[in-house]
């Protein structure tokens, strides 16, 4: 069975989404610096962007259940897109920490959203390479986007730069225009799934663990790169990040296929193991080629894990509670997050980037740890449902 028309304009639509995102990865933190932060207001600042995600996580996850999941997909790309715009409207650290909590709650919209439709569009047999096709259209740009965004910066300043990431988001939103949802079992705010028993399935919770292992890594990545390499006196902060998208995306283009035929965890838990070795990498990198290679590394991890643990967590819950589950699974994600730009930007301004990196490699084997444990019991089939739940 074939993917349905809005199953491929979902995917473009997210393609435009994260570039317009990624376009600004290499550039952010040097532009909190201009406007008078820190180390630290450069943690607080992706830190708060992922902790209002974590605040709107429950209640989008809802929506995404009892609203629909293409209304909440334009709410998303429509936040994103204005964000950039309001930047440029910020001279100061505090207006700026504003619009990122705003901004935040755009891509918890939109990425809960997104997982949840494409699973519904998905052929059940074929769940886990839609999942992994999915996640390719996360990075896609990435090959370019913050390296030519950086480009931009260079040469005409910060306004147009953040500017073109507001159009490039924009986009995205005439793609979703024709989306037609595939239909589902209506739910109501009374009878529909409750998060907390959605979080008590064990292969929700033990995924959610797992995936807490990335988050902290990446959020210690997002915010501590380009400063940690300029440091250094190394010039591939930015191609870091194209070195992650093309082995992320060689991974999660095979994964999703082979976790449909040998399991989630098959491909799940090799990928966390190469999250770990990707951290300690980057904190001892001391040229621009370990750069790339701790960049390559952990978009290997990056794919094989996310598109095991997404799956799970998908399988574990019937339909009308899919919103709910993935609402979660990105909670735990924003928070982990959250604690590697925040948290760990505290440890990089009394103790170096080199020892946060450290601290979120650390983080990451208790995560594969409790993931490798505890997962053994999961049923891959899902068949730990919240009472009254039924299954696909």
């Amino acid at each position: 069975m074939g993917y349905p028309a809005s199953f491929w304009l979902v995917l473009a639509a997210n393609l435009f989404f994260f570039a317009g995102f990624q376009w600004t990865f290499a550039t952010l933190p040097g532009y909190v610096q201009k406007i008078g932060g820190d180390a630290a207001a450069i943690g607080l600042a992706f830190g708060l962007f992922s902790f209002s995600a974590v605040a709107a996580r429950p209640l989008v996850g809802w929506l995404v259940d009892n609203w629909g999941r293409k209304p909440v997909l334009l709410v998303g790309a429509a936040i994103f897109a204005l964000s950039p715009a309001l930047y440029i409207l910020t001279d100061s650290v505090w207006p700026f920490l504003i619009v990122r909590v705003f901004h935040g709650v755009g891509i918890a919209a939109f990425t809960t959203a997104y997982t949840t439709i494409v699973a519904d569009l998905a052929p059940p047999e074929r769940r886990g390479e839609a999942i992994g096709l999915s996640g390719v259209t996360n990075n896609l740009a990435m090959l370019f986007a913050p390296a030519l965004g950086a480009y931009v910066v260079s040469q005409w300043g910060y306004d147009l730069h953040l500017a073109i990431s507001a159009g490039i988001t924009a986009v995205c939103i005439p793609l979703l225009l024709p989306v037609v949802e595939p239909e589902r079992e209506p739910v109501t705010g009374a009878a529909g799934p409750r998060l907390g028993s959605v979080a008590r399935i064990r292969a929700v919770w033990v995924a959610a663990l797992g995936i807490s292992g990335l988050a902290v890594a990446y959020g210690a990545i997002l915010s501590f790169l380009p400063p940690f390499a300029g440091e250094l006196g190394l010039t591939a902060a930015g191609a870091y990040f194209t070195a992650f998208a093309v082995t992320m995306m060689l991974a999660q283009a095979s994964a999703g296929w082979l976790s449909d035929r040998v399991g989630r965890r098959a491909v799940a838990v090799p990928g966390l193991i190469l999250a770990v070795l990707a951290m300690v990498l980057l904190a001892m990198a001391r040229s621009n080629a370990a750069l790339l290679a701790a960049g390559g590394l952990f978009g290997l991890s990056w794919g094989l894990a996310r598109v095991g643990i997404d799956t799970s967590v998908v399988d574990a819950v019937s339909a009308e509670a899919r919103g709910t589950a993935v609402g979660f699974l990105y909670t735990v994600f924003d928070i982990g997050v959250g604690v590697g730009s925040f948290g760990l930007g505290i440890m990089a301004q009394a103790q170096g980037y080199a020892a946060a990196f450290y601290a979120a490699a650390a983080w990451a084997a208790v995560a594969l740890a409790g993931y490798a444990g505890w997962g053994r019991k999961t049923d891959p089939s899902g068949a730990q449902r919240p009472k009254g739940q039924t299954g696909h």
